[in-house]
């Protein structure tokens, strides 16, 4: 079984070495690659899937919303976001599907973060934003906004999933009066939002590379969970198996909190 993950650049994913060790773990004759794509070369290495005999890929940036129109289907979630981190090939057809919702949901209920009625912030609106938006819209926060340094993406969550939008330049103001902050952006930003926070709020980072910094009674998350639990999805859609999450979890140095 071949699988693997399109982005670009690929260097810091454990992607690959999360699902190699799965494979492994269950004895599955299968093995998960790295495929540095440019946007340039989205089409063809896509298309190109098929006949290289791929069972499915995880999408990365910055392809998760331009690799949806060359798919033969999506599911539900994926036209209601639009954006795909999980294609499926099934009977010769690309099947588009989005694992971060899940991934994204199930951390929230594994931290015991509860989103409801909470005045809540997410900077970034590219396709992780929009996930962690699908979900967060259907949560019923009491204030739901979202910035972007361009200002049409924002937009264009927005109109999806009912949110706010504020210039980039306003961050600093509004982070007082935030519940909950998530950074959907590549971009390291706790030195700038971390200070001006409220105690006991909570700050989402979906980025897993970043070194957490210590805020004051700031609760503190990163994207290694969530990055498990949409791998777990993943990898469960291309085998049919139940994917080994503690081995997981222990390849990419995740650690309860």
């Amino acid at each position: 079984m071949i699988t693997g993950i399109i982005g670009y650049p690929l260097e810091t994913t454990l992607s690959p070495k999360m699902h190699n060790a799965a494979f492994k773990e269950l004895g599955i004759d299968g093995v998960y690659l790295r495929l540095p794509v440019l946007k340039e070369r989205l089409k063809e290495a896509t298309l190109g899937l098929r006949a290289l005999g791929f069972r499915g890929v995880n999408v990365t940036v910055p392809h998760k919303e331009t690799i949806v129109e060359y798919l033969d289907d999506t599911t539900e979630e994926v036209k209601r976001v639009g954006a795909v981190n999980t294609i499926l090939i099934e009977d010769y057809k690309l099947i588009g599907h989005n694992t971060d919702i899940y991934g994204f949901k199930e951390s929230l209920m594994e931290y015991k973060i509860d989103i409801t009625d909470k005045d809540l912030l997410i900077v970034g609106a590219g396709g992780a934003a929009r996930a962690c938006a699908h979900v967060i819209n259907s949560m019923k926060p009491k204030r739901f906004i979202i910035t972007d340094k361009i200002l049409e993406r924002a937009e264009v969550v927005s109109n999806l999933f009912d949110a706010e939008i504020i210039e980039p330049a306003e961050i600093e103001n509004i982070i007082p009066e935030m519940d909950i902050v998530i950074n959907a952006t590549p971009i390291d930003f706790q030195e700038m939002i971390l200070p001006v926070m409220k105690r006991g709020a909570v700050y989402y980072d979906v980025n897993y590379k970043f070194r957490k910094l210590k805020g004051r009674d700031i609760k503190m998350i990163n994207g290694l969970l969530m990055l498990v639990l949409q791998g777990a999805q993943s990898f469960h859609l291309w085998t049919g198996r139940e994917a080994p999450i503690e081995v997981m979890k222990n390849m990419v140095g995740f650690e309860n909190d």
